[in-house]
């Protein structure tokens, strides 16, 4: 699938700049755009672009649909040039505003209410996602309305198409939000038994009742898609295409579990029999518990793999790439009784990636995806990579253990058909990493490298063997690119709420970091006519 080298850039959405809490699909993202081409690269990498749980911290990874988008994504400048809001609106609401916003913690919605005892409370800073969340939804409310209100005969006909083609997903979890709203109980499992068993009359009863708020909750997403696709129209002019990212699991509380109930394993009152998770290892005693509910693979694999076939033509859609997260889990996965309150307790079952990846094979004749198969019993996962020539996942920092000579990550084992990384979103920065790495990992990288390497050159050093590697793809976070420390970290796994907050400031991408971007990637062969 790679077939020239090049390089890219790992930022997610939320990170850029902007007078609104968090990023959007607004000005600052056309500005990285043309950082990313003026520094000769091909790629922008984000995280998940699906709605997120403020009870789960934000996280991109945990979302109450497999298939919408986040609106807080939604760029408000672009709806008051759509004479959607006055600038009186953008007006009363900046970056200082928040200060004065409530931000106490959010129930969570997922579901699984063992993992935010574990994680520790919510720490939330005065202008971070919650606040803009709250300010942030009533804009979007008006927006909504006064386009259900003025839209133009072209427009209303441009919505209806999109609410055509959406339908499949965009109904259920239209009516799904609703549902929350009026009932005031984000968990469906509580809701009225007809509702929770998805009796027919039940749903057609609740659309027509909640028809207003169904549409406002349609056209949220119909603003989201319009704003995706203008930006990535204006990235293709760059030459820069996205890479995506698709978690494996989806949370119990979802739209696709409520409305897809047979393809998870869940027990006569439809609760998780078991949740996905990963077994205790040398850095966890306990193990991971996600929460998520297990797919009932069996049923998936009777169906045609349908449900899965359909997700993934709908998020090929909206990249050029794509990144399937946690891979192992199609080959084997650790499965938790629901009843165990930690990851202990659980075995690894086999998961049919045979029939599955023959299924992808079927529907998608060139695959253009990207497998994360980092961490425990990558040995699983590796012939089925190689098999169907699907490129897996390198990352620098971990090359320096005590099995440097013959680890996969180390540069001299890398292959062509992978993607190096300096890092990832759940990595610390390199220059963090380096901070906390032990005498032995510094030393290793001493002799390396060849030379002594400390806090003032080391970034440049990972750098520089990240785009000399011999895989023809190279993905560095922007972190890296500005030399950032731990405290500019995106995500440390296990921390909650706390994480996910990282926002780039306005003016850090300067032009000396662009040219000595594109000096590196041009001397390194991956620039474009390089």
């Amino acid at each position: 699938m790679l077939q020239q080298r090049s390089s890219g850039l790992l930022l997610h959405i939320t990170s850029l700049p902007s007078a609104h809490g968090v990023g959007d699909l607004g000005p600052e993202a056309y500005r990285f755009a043309d950082f990313l081409y003026a520094a000769g690269q091909t790629y922008w990498q984000i995280l998940p672009l699906t709605p997120v749980d403020p009870g789960a911290g934000f996280s991109p990874y945990s979302s109450p649909s497999a298939f919408a988008g986040n609106v807080l994504l939604i760029s408000l400048e672009k709806l008051a040039e759509d004479n959607l809001l006055s600038p009186e609106d953008l007006a009363v609401f900046n970056e200082q505003s928040l200060q004065g916003v409530s931000v106490s913690e959010a129930p969570s919605t997922s579901g699984d209410t063992t993992s935010a005892v574990l994680a520790g409370p919510l720490v939330l800073a005065p202008s971070t996602l919650h606040a803009a969340w709250l300010k942030k939804r009533p804009l979007l409310q008006v927006a909504a309305e006064t386009f259900l209100r003025e839209a133009t005969p072209g427009q209303r006909s441009d919505y209806d198409r999109f609410c055509l083609w959406q339908t499949d997903w965009l109904e259920d979890y239209a009516l799904f939000s609703a549902l929350q709203e009026e009932t005031g109980e984000p968990t469906w499992v509580r809701w009225s038994e007809d509702i929770v068993r998805r009796e027919p009359a039940a749903l057609a009863r609740q659309r027509e009742l909640l028809h207003d708020r169904i549409e406002v909750i349609k056209v949220l997403q119909y603003f989201f898609l319009r704003q995706w696709n203008e930006l990535i129209a204006y990235c293709y002019t760059r030459k820069i295409h996205l890479i995506g990212d698709i978690p494996i699991y989806v949370q119990f509380n979802s739209a696709d579990v409520w409305a897809n109930q047979t393809l998870f394993k869940l027990d006569d009152h439809l609760q998780p029999l078991f949740v996905a998770g990963a077994p205790p290892d040398y850095f966890s005693e306990y193990g991971q518990r996600w929460g998520n509910p297990i797919y009932d693979w069996e049923e998936h694999r009777r169906t045609g793999f349908a449900w899965w076939m359909h997700r993934l033509r709908h998020q090929m859609s909206l990249y050029s790439l794509t990144r399937l997260d946690h891979f192992l889990g199609f080959a084997i996965y650790w499965e938790i009784p629901a009843s165990e309150p930690t990851a202990k307790v659980g075995e690894w079952v086999k998961a049919p990636i045979e029939p599955f990846m023959h299924a992808m094979y079927r529907q998608f004749v060139h695959l253009p995806v990207i497998a994360e198969d980092l961490g425990a019993r990558t040995a699983d996962m590796q012939p089925h990579l190689r098999h169907y020539g699907i490129p897996g996942m390198r990352v620098i920092q971990f090359g320096f253990g005590d099995d440097l000579p013959t680890s996969s990550h180390a540069v001299h084992n890398h292959t062509e058909n992978v993607v190096v990384y300096s890092g990832t979103h759940d990595n610390n920065t390199t220059l963090g990493w380096f901070r906390e790495s032990s005498a032995e990992v510094r030393q290793r990288l001493d002799e390396y490298i060849g030379v002594p390497v400390d806090e003032d050159n080391v970034v440049d050093q990972v750098v520089r063997l990240t785009m000399q590697s011999v895989a023809r793809l190279a993905i560095m976070p922007v972190q890296d690119i500005l030399n950032l420390d731990e405290t500019n970290r995106m995500n440390t796994p296990g921390l909650g709420g706390r994480s996910w907050q990282w926002r780039l400031q306005s003016g850090q991408l300067t032009d000396e970091a662009a040219e000595k971007l594109l000096k590196i990637t041009k001397m390194t062969g991956r620039a474009e006519g390089a």
